[in-house]
C-alpha cells in the first residue's frame, strides 16, 4: 500500500478469522422487483455463476461477488493494488463523492461505483439511484493523522461492500488488520485508542467497524403496516448515492467533470435529465466551510441537505418514498427531515415546537426551539456521546463540532414560533 496513506506504526490488533458460512440478517431482506426499484428486473440480468474466492482474474471477479463471502477484500480483486483499496479501481470501477456526507469520526472516505459490463443505472429524482443487479459500492474508511491535511498521513481502517445479488443487497465489512489485506468481519470490530488531531487538539475515542447485520438499523425502510394481514417486510436501501448528493464537479485526474454527466458519458447512467437545471443539487458542506457566511436561504438549504444525509434514512415517511405505506425506522416519531421536504409545509416535520417521541431529557422538553438552539432536543442529541440520546444511533463515537455548530445557527435563525423565547 501506498506508505502515505498509513501512520508509520500500523495499528496492531489479534481479530480471529471470523467464519463466513454463516450470512448476516441482511442477506434476508426482500427484494421484489415490484416493490423497491433497486434492480432493474430485466430479462438481461447476468445469470449467477457460482463464484470462487480462489479464482484468478484479469479484473474484477465477479462470480465471486455475486455468490460467495469471501474471506478476504483481495478476493473480489477490485483494486489494480490489493493493499490500497483508495484508488485505481479494476475494470469499470468509477469513484464518486457526496457534496454533504454522513459524518463518521472525521474520517477520510473513499467511494468507488462498480456496474457489470452492458448494466446501466437508472437517474431518479428524489430517491437512491436505481442500481442493476450485480452492482458494487465500495466505501473505505481511513483516519487522518490531521485532519487539516487530509492529502498526509493516514491510517486505512475498513472497507464496507454494498453488494446487489439476485436476492437482494448484502453487507459486508472487511477490516484492515495490517497493511497487506483486510479481512471479513461479520461481528463487527472495535477499535480503542483511534486518535486524530482535528483543529489542534488531539481526539482519542473508539472507532466501531459495524456489524454486517447493522445495516438493517440504517439501510432499511419499514412498511408501515395496515392491517394484519398486510405482510410486507422491510426493503433495504443505500444512502448515499442520490442525484442530489452526486451533482457535483469530481475531479478525474485527466478531467474535471459534473458526476451524474460523467455516469451517463461512460454509459453506467441513463434518463438523466437533458436540462442539467432540472436535476436537484444538494449544497457542498465540509468542515471548511464557513457556515456564518451563509445567507438565510443558504442556511436552510445547507441544514437541510445534513440532516437528510445524517438523519432522514431513518428519519423519513412516505412523503419521498417511492413505495407506498413505508417510512424509515424512525418515520413514526414525526421528526422528518427529508431534503425535499419543504419547511414552510410543516415545521413540525423538522422538530419545531414538537415533544420527543423517543429518547426524551427533562432538560430539552422540545425537539426543536427556533431562536433557541442550547434548549433544544434535536441539537443536544447531536451534540452528545451519551448512547442513549446520541443521534446518529450508530456510526460514530465523537461529536461533529462543525455539523453542531450549522444546526445551532439553522435553529436560531429559524422564524419565531409559538414555543420560541
Amino acid at each position: 500500500m501506498n506508505l502515505n496513506r498509513l501512520y508509520k506504526s500500523v495499528f496492531k490488533s489479534a481479530l480471529a478469522l471470523i467464519a463466513v458460512v454463516t450470512l448476516s440478517a441482511c442477506d434476508n431482506i426482500s427484494f421484489g422487483d415490484d416493490d423497491n426499484g433497486t434492480g432493474d428486473g430485466s430479462a438481461g440480468s447476468p445469470e449467477v455463476v457460482q463464484g470462487d474466492c480462489n479464482a484468478v482474474t484479469t479484473g474484477v471477479n465477479w462470480d465471486a461477488l455475486m455468490t460467495e463471502n469471501c474471506p478476504n477484500l483481495s478476493d473480489y480483486n477490485l483494486f489494480a493494488d490489493k493493499t490500497d483499496p483508495t484508488a485505481n479501481p479494476n475494470d469499470s470501477g468509477i469513484p464518486y463523492d457526496l457534496s454533504t456526507a454522513l459524518f463518521t469520526d472525521y474520517a477520510s472516505k473513499y467511494r468507488f461505483v462498480f456496474i457489470p459490463e452492458g448494466k446501466t443505472v437508472n437517474y431518479s429524482e428524489h430517491e437512491v439511484l436505481e442500481f442493476p443487479v450485480g452492482s458494487v459500492l465500495v466505501k473505505t474508511f481511513a483516519m487522518p493523522e490531521n485532519t487539516s491535511f487530509r492529502e498526509g498521513g493516514e491510517l486505512v481502517i475498513e472497507t464496507r461492500l454494498l453488494i446487489l445479488r439476485e436476492n437482494g443487497w448484502v453487507a459486508r465489512p472487511y477490516y484492515w488488520e495490517n497493511q497487506d489485506d483486510a479481512i471479513l468481519a461479520i461481528a463487527g470490530k472495535s477499535i480503542p485508542d483511534m486518535t486524530t488531531n482535528h483543529n489542534g487538539v488531539d481526539i482519542t475515542f473508539t472507532y466501531g467497524v459495524p456489524k454486517a447485520t447493522s445495516c438493517t438499523s440504517c439501510h432499511a425502510v419499514v412498511p408501515l403496516l395496515q392491517d394484519s394481514e398486510d405482510t410486507r417486510g422491510a426493503i433495504f436501501k443505500p444512502i448515499g448515492p442520490k442525484a442530489r448528493f452526486l451533482n457535483k464537479d469530481f475531479d478525474y485526474g485527466d478531467t474535471i467533470a459534473n458526476q451524474l454527466s460523467y455516469w451517463e458519458e461512460k454509459g453506467i447512467l441513463a434518463n438523466l435529465p437533458v436540462n442539467m437545471g432540472e436535476v436537484s443539487k444538494a449544497p457542498v458542506f465540509s468542515d471548511t466551510t464557513d457556515i456564518n457566511a451563509l445567507n438565510s436561504e443558504d442556511l436552510m438549504d445547507t441544514a437541510k441537505a445534513y440532516l437528510d444525509i445524517n438523519c432522514a434514512h431513518c428519519h423519513r415517511s412516505e412523503y419521498t418514498l417511492p413505495e407506498p405505506n413505508y417510512a424509515g425506522a424512525a418515520g413514526g416519531s414525526g421528526l422528518q427531515v427529508e431534503y425535499n421536504r419543504p419547511y414552510e409545509e410543516n415545521p413540525g416535520k423538522f422538530g419545531v415546537c414538537k415533544t420527543p417521541v423517543a429518547g426524551g431529557h427533562t432538560d430539552y422538553p422540545l425537539d426543536v426551539i427556533p431562536q433557541d438552539a442550547d434548549n433544544s432536543y434535536l441539537l443536544f442529541r447531536v451534540n452528545t456521546t451519551d448512547q442513549r440520546h446520541r443521534m446518529p444511533e450508530l456510526g460514530r463515537s465523537t461529536v461533529h463540532g462543525e455539523g453542531v455548530s450549522l444546526l445551532r445557527r439553522w435553529i436560531n435563525n429559524l422564524p419565531e414560533a409559538s414555543c420560541s423565547p
